[in-house]
């Protein structure tokens, strides 16, 4: 199968033109998106020498003002994660304005893997009702971090998203990622 570059503009159109066109000739309830934004490039991770290096340095030398860095990884990996969360904005857009034409419904939903971000399961809200957390009690692969770096979370925090179905498939006895750590975890980062 092709593996599309989530970096392009050309992709990210091209994707947001193809659920248009399924709403325009389908009457469905929702585009739903399963866990996969960048696809694994290497074995090791490692981000400044996988394929998407000279877009990512194109990026930089067309945005001055970026503060992203050629030789770090935490930028680049806020770039991929940037890329990604464009894309569902204009995804959520796109789809918001094609209901509001067509008087339609249509939802936005995505199945992320099970695990946000490792951490010690704990969660506070800010005035505001956001959840503060720095992940679930878990030590497993993160999908805010491993190679398909995505922010889910921020996605439900700015309701970009109107349902999220994480992959919780674990045992309650996982010793890396139970189900009722993690589930528990997901419930009070959605609550509002």
């Amino acid at each position: 199968g092709a593996i599309l570059n989530p970096c392009k503009e050309v992709v990210q159109k091209y994707i947001i033109d193809v659920c248009l066109e399924l709403m325009e000739n389908y009457n469905i309830d929702a585009i739903h998106f399963d866990d996969y934004f960048y696809a694994k490039m290497t074995e090791a991770n490692e981000v400044l020498i996988e394929d998407d290096q000279d877009d990512y340095i194109e990026y930089i030398k067309n945005n001055p003002n970026c503060n992203f860095k050629v030789d770090s990884e935490k930028d680049k990996k806020d770039w991929r994660r940037g890329n990604v969360d464009k894309f569902i904005y204009d995804l959520s857009c796109a789809i918001r304005k094609f209901n509001k034409e067509n008087n339609r419904s249509v939802q936005l939903g995505i199945s992320p893997t099970g695990i946000y971000m490792n951490g010690d399961g704990e969660v506070t809200y800010d005035e505001n009702g956001t959840a503060i957390t720095n992940g679930s009690n878990t030590r497993g692969q993160e999908h805010y971090e491993s190679y398909l770096y995505c922010d889910s979370k921020k996605w439900v925090d700015n309701e970009w998203i109107d349902y999220i179905v994480p992959q919780t498939y674990w045992a309650f006895t996982h010793p890396v990622a139970g189900f009722a750590d993690v589930t528990d975890w997901w419930t009070k980062v959605v609550r509002n």
